[in-house]
């Protein structure tokens, strides 16, 4: 039962025309304080697209995430023209992915999951992270490049290359608007996410 692979194969790719708008430019930032701002928010809900392409297939949805703290989330994925919705809800145990047909599947790690469900994975664990601007705590990293207000430009980690476009700017806060997430290996996996709007 391949719940991603039905969602985002039904409709070819197309790659987002907001992608190209130029990067406002702002003052400096303290990266340092700014990391630590940003990896004290545990609850969220955002909104926006996401599109996935593989060296087989790709497709694009809206989507909403709502992160209730540290652990516990739920993701809405629907793909246009009603071509079907996909949930993901995780807990500290695990996580339960559900489509609009009412197939569900469990699993302990969201990102194994995806992977043997279709055969590519989309990074959830640190997605959580990196929608922040920030990168994941459990794992190292590198900051290959820098924006001119001194925010990370692009980070590797986990096996994945992360550039951050653009962000959102909430009081004291810069937030990620646009992210472009590959693969650093010979995996054909791209990921790009526009946040439409961001709740703290």
């Amino acid at each position: 039962m391949k719940i991603f692979k039905s969602l985002f194969g039904l409709l070819p790719l197309f790659w987002l025309a907001a992608c190209s708008t130029p990067v406002v430019k702002q003052a400096p930032v303290d990266w340092p304080n700014q990391q630590q701002v940003l990896a004290e928010i545990q609850q969220w809900e955002l909104s926006g697209r996401i599109s996935i392409q593989t060296e087989t297939n790709g497709g694009q949805a809206d989507f909403i995430w709502q992160q209730r703290n540290a652990t516990d989330y739920m993701i809405r994925l629907q793909a246009p023209l009603g071509a079907g919705t996909t949930w993901l809800n995780g807990t500290a145990q695990g996580v339960e992915l559900r489509n609009s047909s009412g197939d569900v599947v469990y699993g302990t790690d969201v990102d194994r999951l995806m992977k043997e469900l279709n055969g590519w994975a989309i990074p959830v664990s640190g997605l959580r992270y990196w929608v922040r601007g920030i990168p994941a705590t459990a794992t190292t990293y590198r900051v290959t490049k820098w924006h001119p207000n001194n925010l990370p430009e692009v980070i590797e980690q986990d096996g994945w290359r992360i550039e951050f476009r653009e962000h959102h700017r909430i009081g004291d806060r810069r937030l990620p608007r646009k992210l472009f997430i590959s693969r650093l290996d010979e995996q054909e996996v791209d990921v790009r996410m526009v946040i439409r709007q961001w709740g703290l």
